[in-house]
């Protein structure tokens, strides 16, 4: 199958209609005509928060934010009326977010009326919400015995079974017994293959497929060791894993009246390892008459417990035999939910506070009547690497740029926390921001989104941006009846660029565009402020070596490893050709003697060759820089020395857009130096629809790098095993000693929320250089294969 299917029709102004504003549900008022509801404290941080806040400002509702000290570049704390520390996230009694009576303590000292917990944290804990209430304030959400009820799978599976067996239920074991020959007993009562899930669990932590008997045991003891970390019980249940199946939940609203409606169903189906990647609404597969089964059964359990405030019941749907069955009931607000309200243009945050300020549903008049309108989708923009089975990235956003759409804004909504210089640290779920459009069509929302993932700019970090394009431009996500196994069935071929083969050509000459901009263009900036400007940068005493033109730089693709992706490029300056805006440049690979070589080796292979004339793989390209924009850098942290900027080019007559980013040197500006270093940019490029990391040295420079790097790494090789990235030492599974072989499961270790294995690349003995719950940084030794 190919990678991609056909590209999207253009979006633009003219095919889509204006969408009319979110309704605003207004807040039910005391008996002094004062609303009762003034102030809010949001138990939460990121995203979420920004959302809750965007709707107090609506509402002139105080909001007061929460955050730790890791997340001090987070824009909740900025966009908040008020915000209250809570300290460092690694400080003595664990997490505060999870702090039931501090956060408790914080909101009453804070004067708030009522708390909002967002998602995920303490947002379906049964006792925060009694302790909320407890204290005299209002928990936004349901109430504390709905929670307990359906907010664990196995007692939600018995409670409908025993008040509502019409309810469709997967067949599985719900039992309460966690022993091994029970659950070996079940799951071949059920048969194979099946799915293993935390009791208390969701967002896709503690689930297994188990596809044969051999793997039960072990893979047992991962769910149970996750569902143990996230949500403090090791519990399972088992259920028959439904292979052509979908994931669709509804939407579901109640309030203390009895009213419980239903606003929709989103398609959930886009996932990987069971979390949800990219989302829509309405579901291109369901037909009315099943769109109308599934709400009724969800409307159904909401009355059955009396169901207040906002919630999600979740389905499988088997796309094989047109069947659903319930899976879980979700008491709080769904990351997803957006999608909801661009369809319905309901502000389903302002009808949770109306909701818990004792509104009536029925007395508003856009609820008499839901319809969906128009096509919407979610893709979530997370700092994870595809590339590296989707570890989790972190470090400094040096550059967020969300797509400008010009006529098209009013369709979109980029729902993040981060700016330029947010910092995104390993203690937080890896999500960057939600990315939401709405348009009249299934396909004009599909176009718009890519045409929003590819002018989006998110540089500094890794991400899935351009994975979530592949997975919008592939033939299947054509398909209405795409499933759970989208991702893991079509795995190689979103790896791939959907871009790559038909911009080839730029993205061969992108290394010698961005020595060109560095050099060239910071020159100009510079002009005569620099001391000694009549003497030219890199010059060096060595006139007639042709390695030291001042024009020629050595860009490194990747900055791991110096070398292995080296361009020479090469340009005359614009004054040289007969149109002055225009250079003519050259790139080509670094010879390579195909064997490891000492820096002077290198040099003097590079100096040779260019004194015989041009190098092997040599291509030529015409080379126009029309204007820069430099970026307003955001004032958090202040001090940031990078600068922003935006350049419009034209590479061998082809029109193209760089928002780039780069360290600031000498006064201010950027430029290649002369240290060993060199200078990194990073530049993403909507024609590539990603973003692009590089190091342009000069040549003297480039192999002053290689120098040092060869010293600094003699005799290390591949024995000495270092963290990935920053993370949380799970278990030690090796003693100081004992043998390894190459291959071998030797650490585990978490980071974002995700265990990842760690194997010795040799064999050998092992040595431990770090403890069980030892927090690490990014290349910390783990151990040592002697």
């Amino acid at each position: 199958m190919k990678a991609t299917a056909s590209e999207p029709a253009p979006v633009t102004a003219s095919t889509m209609s204006e969408p009319p504003p979110l309704f605003v549900a207004p807040l039910p008022l005391d008996s002094t005509g004062s609303p009762r509801l003034r102030r809010l404290l949001i138990a939460n941080r990121g995203e979420i928060a920004c959302r809750v806040i965007e709707t107090c400002r609506k509402l002139n509702i105080t909001s007061i934010a929460v955050y730790v000290d890791e997340d001090a570049t987070s824009q909740h704390i900025v966009l908040a009326d008020e915000s209250i520390g809570l300290g460092s996230i690694e400080q003595g009694g664990g997490n505060p977010y999870l702090n039931v009576g501090l956060l408790v303590r914080i909101a009453v000292d804070a004067g708030a009326d009522a708390i909002h917990p967002g998602y995920g944290y303490l947002s379906e804990n049964a006792q925060f919400a009694t302790a909320v209430r407890d204290a005299g304030l209002t928990f936004v959400g349901p109430a504390p015995n709905a929670m307990l009820t359906l907010g664990d799978k196995r007692s939600a599976k018995e409670y409908l079974l025993q008040h509502d067996p019409t309810v469709p239920l997967i067949p599985g074991f719900a039992g309460a017994s966690q022993q091994s020959a029970d659950l070996e007993r079940a799951a071949d009562r059920i048969g194979y293959p099946i799915m293993l899930k935390a009791s208390a669990g969701g967002g896709g932590k503690g689930m297994r497929i188990v596809r044969e008997r051999s793997q039960l045991l072990s893979e047992l003891e991962r769910a149970q060791s996750e569902a143990a970390r996230f949500f403090g019980s090791s519990d399972c249940i088992l259920e028959k894993y439904i292979k052509a199946g979908k994931h669709i939940e509804i939407q579901i609203l109640g309030d203390i009246h009895g009213n419980v409606l239903s606003l929709g169903e989103r398609d959930c189906s886009v996932q990987r390892r069971h979390q949800k990647v990219i989302e829509e609404t309405p579901s291109p597969w369901l037909d009315e008459k099943k769109r109308q089964e599934m709400s009724a059964v969800a409307v159904r359990i909401g009355k059955l417990l009396k169901y207040e405030n906002a919630g999600t019941v979740e389905f499988v749907f088997d796309v094989a035999t047109n069947d659903f069955y319930f899976l879980e009931v979700n008491t709080r607000l769904q990351v997803e939910h957006p999608i909801t309200e661009e369809v319905t243009r309901l502000d389903i945050v302002s009808l949770q506070l109306f909701v818990a300020s004792g509104g009536d549903l029925a007395s508003l008049e856009p609820l008499k009547r839901v319809r969906q309108r128009g096509h919407a989708i979610e893709c979530r923009l997370c700092a994870e690497d595809p590339q590296r089975d989707f570890y989790p990235g972190h470090g400094v956003v040096r550059l967020w740029r969300p797509a400008d759409l010009g006529p098209l804004a009013s369709h979109v909504r980029f729902e993040t926390a981060v700016a330029t210089g947010s910092r995104i640290s390993i203690h937080f779920d890896p999500m960057i921001a939600k990315l939401v459009v709405w348009a009249p069509t299934r396909a004009l929302a599909r176009a718009s989104m890519v045409k929003v993932l590819t002018e989006t700019a998110c540089v500094g970090v890794v991400t899935n941006q351009l994975f979530l394009l592949s997975c919008l431009l592939h033939d299947s996500f054509s398909d209405p009846g795409y499933t759970t196994s989208f991702i893991p069935k079509n795995l190689e071929a979103l790896l791939k660029s959907p871009y790559a083969e038909k911009n080839s050509e730029i993205s061969a000459g992108l290394p010698l565009l961005v020595a060109y901009i560095l050099s060239t263009v910071s020159q100009r900036r510079r002009g005569a402020s620099r001391p000694f400007s009549n003497i030219r940068l890199g010059f060096r005493n060595q006139a007639f070596d042709p390695v030291n033109d001042a024009r020629r730089h050595i860009v490194v693709t990747g900055s791991e490893t110096v070398g292995k992706s080296a361009y020479v490029c090469s340009w005359t300056t614009p004054q040289q050709v007969e149109d002055s805006d225009t250079a003519i440049g050259t790139i080509a690979p670094m010879p390579d003697a195909g064997q490891p070589q000492s820096a002077t080796a290198r040099y003097n292979l590079l100096s040779n060759s260019l004194r015989a004339g041009a190098l092997p793989g040599q291509q030529k390209y015409s080379i126009m820089v029309k204007c820069c924009q430099t970026d307003v850098a955001s004032p958090r942290p202040p001090s940031m020395p990078w600068i922003q900027a935006t350049f419009n080019c034209i590479l061998n007559g082809k029109s193209l857009v760089l928002h780039l980013a780069t360290e600031s040197r000498e006064n201010g500006h950027s430029g290649v130096t002369q240290t060993a270093e060199g200078a990194r940019v990073l530049c993403h490029v909507p024609l590539l629809g990603t973003w692009y990391d590089a190091t342009s040295f000069s040549t003297l420079s480039y192999f002053e790098n290689i120098r040092e790097k060869q010293e600094a790494g003699a005799g290390q090789g591949k024995r000495v095993i270092a963290a990935p990235m920053p993370c949380k030492v799970l278990s030690v599974l090796k003693q100081d000693g004992e043998t390894v072989k190459a291959g071998e499961k030797v650490i585990v270790v978490e980071s974002m929320k995700m265990e990842i294995n760690v194997f010795a690349s040799v064999e050998g003995t092992f040595r431990a250089k770090v403890r069980e719950q030892d927090a690490v940084d990014e290349g910390k030794v783990l151990c040592v294969v002697e």
